[in-house]
């Protein structure tokens, strides 16, 4: 303190040691001293501030027998106030509850039927004069869709269509919507194809005029 030039006001003020404790410490009355971890908490903040090593003195004075060893507690006192780290198990069951509140929510979407909606052909059955159609429609929630077996391109709006070659007569097609968890969604449209039939005209046979024959003389 002397080397340094600080009063034991002002070296108080600094550590936050308390006047009475310093003076105790100065006149060797280790006995009024608080327990060993605060004294070592003591000794940490004063090497600090006089420059000093504050585990060799601490060593040294228990080696002095000068300050009671409390065995395992002998350690500088935790401040309250510091904020620590949860322990990695807490990370864990909260990470799991996270995952837990996602599957719930988000089971209809991972485990539901996919939503299949045509737009067109409005009706089923549906009668056309055309062999050649486009059925369209919304799909959400999917992961595949096919028609008959083929499959079909779905637009990131989920609108999707797929031209189809009529025959003659009724026309099935089984539209089916899938998920890779989950059920699936399907749909029979039925296509009747009936194409106009026009009269065809019948040709007029031509009339071949009658040949004229003409005998020579000769043959009277």
């Amino acid at each position: 303190m002397k080397e340094k030039g600080i009063s034991l006001k002002r070296l108080s003020d600094v550590t936050g040691i308390a006047p009475v404790h310093i003076e105790n410490m100065l006149r060797g009355d280790f006995e009024n001293i608080p327990s060993s971890p605060y004294f070592h908490g003591y000794i940490a903040r004063l090497a600090k501030v006089l420059d000093f090593d504050a585990d060799e003195w601490w060593t040294k004075l228990k080696k002095e027998a000068v300050i009671k060893n409390s065995g395992e507690t002998d350690a500088l006192p935790k401040n309250r106030f510091i904020k620590r780290a949860p322990p990695n198990f807490l990370w864990a069951i909260a990470a799991g509850i996270i995952i837990l509140i996602l599957i719930i929510f988000q089971a209809p979407r991972i485990l539901g039927k996919p939503s299949l909606t045509i737009t067109f052909p409005t009706q089923n059955p549906y009668m056309t004069s055309s062999s050649t159609l486009n059925i369209m429609g919304v799909l959400h929630n999917a992961d595949s869709l096919s028609l008959n077996g083929d499959s079909i391109s779905i637009a990131t709006s989920g609108f999707w269509q797929k031209g189809v070659l009529l025959q003659d007569g009724l026309n099935t097609f089984q539209i089916v919507a899938k998920k890779f968890l989950g059920g699936q969604t399907s749909f029979t449209e039925q296509i009747l194809y009936q194409p106009i039939i026009t009269a065809s005209s019948t040709p007029t046979p031509t009339s071949t005029p009658a040949s004229t024959s003409t005998e020579s003389p000769e043959n009277f």
